[in-house]
């Protein structure tokens, strides 16, 4: 039996709803954890997410590897799926004002009926959304993936959103174990999963917004002495958010001259920031360890 809004209330146990209570909670404490100067993360933090997505998916492609498929150059065939992956996943979160998306989420929609949404229930439409779009499959291709790109894009805070996939990435055999009880006519399993997987997630997105929070910092040590309004300085911020550039990407990002868009990059590059994928002339890219490490470490502490 699909479980519909209908006939859902009743399968939940109290257990079940107090869980999952202590999990709205705590989302709720990590929502107040960021301010408006944090919202440089979101980028990193979606790609965190699509990461984690892409790895629930089979796809083995690290950051470097998914970014080179983003721009269009050669990677392997899992990075151009993880690529994939992301592009739903960044639309879904910040393709837009996160903060709009947010407050445009009514959280009594399909709410069942007979279930009073308070601070337990929080996260229980939420997790019933995503077992209901998974088990009917709407989206003709990458069904799951999308569907985890909207429920992340569901418990997003108004500045970064909850890489809510490396909750489930955590305990992935629960994830699917709770998406098939859900199909036999069980909501519990979905609902606990969930709660497992914001915490999980949660824990892990404090130590991906230290990583960030010392990558910035340390950029700007080491863009001590440029010109306040040097290229190169809009480039950082640009880098931030596009871990893997090309000169293309940075002459497009800044709207420059080509030849002063690779100058602002060789700026980054001897000051430390980007370093060059080799020594090749065509195809040439530049990455950004600081971020692009952050988000493999993300992943790799979600394995465990």
């Amino acid at each position: 039996m699909l479980l519909t809004p209908a006939n859902i209330a009743s399968t939940l146990e109290p257990a079940t709803l107090e869980l999952s209570g202590d999990a709205a909670l705590a989302l709720e404490n990590f929502r107040a954890e960021f301010t408006a100067d944090d919202a440089a993360f979101a980028p990193t933090f979606a790609r965190a997410e699509g990461a984690a997505s892409a790895a629930l998916a089979g796809f083995e492609a690290d950051a470097r590897q998914t970014g080179l498929a983003r721009l269009g150059l050669a990677a392997p065939a899992d990075a151009r799926n993880a690529a994939s992956v992301l592009a739903a996943t960044l639309v879904a979160l910040v393709g837009g004002d996160l903060g709009a998306v947010h407050d445009a989420i009514d959280p009594g929609d399909d709410v069942p009926d007979g279930l009073e949404l308070d601070g337990r229930t929080l996260l229980v439409p939420a997790a019933l959304d995503h077992a209901w779009l998974v088990a009917r499959r709407p989206f003709f291709l990458g069904n799951a993936r999308v569907a985890r790109a909207i429920h992340a894009a569901r418990l997003s805070t108004p500045v970064v959103p909850l890489p809510i996939s490396g909750g489930w990435l955590a305990d992935d055999t629960g994830y699917r174990t709770a998406l098939a009880a859900y199909e036999r006519g069980d909501a519990n399993p979905m609902v606990l999963a969930q709660a497992h997987a914001v915490h999980a997630a949660i824990d892990n997105a404090r130590q991906l917004a230290t990583a960030l929070a010392i990558t910035r910092d340390d950029w700007d040590q080491r863009m001590v002495g440029v010109r306040s309004h040097a290229s190169s300085r809009e480039l950082v911020a640009v880098a931030f958010e596009h871990p893997v550039i090309d000169a293309k990407l940075a002459v497009s990002a800044l709207g420059v001259t080509l030849a002063a868009a690779y100058t602002s990059i060789e700026t980054l590059v001897e000051r430390g920031i980007l370093v060059s994928r080799g020594p090749e002339r065509r195809n040439r890219a530049w990455f950004a360890p600081g971020i692009l490490d952050a988000v493999d470490a993300f992943v790799d502490r979600a394995r465990g």
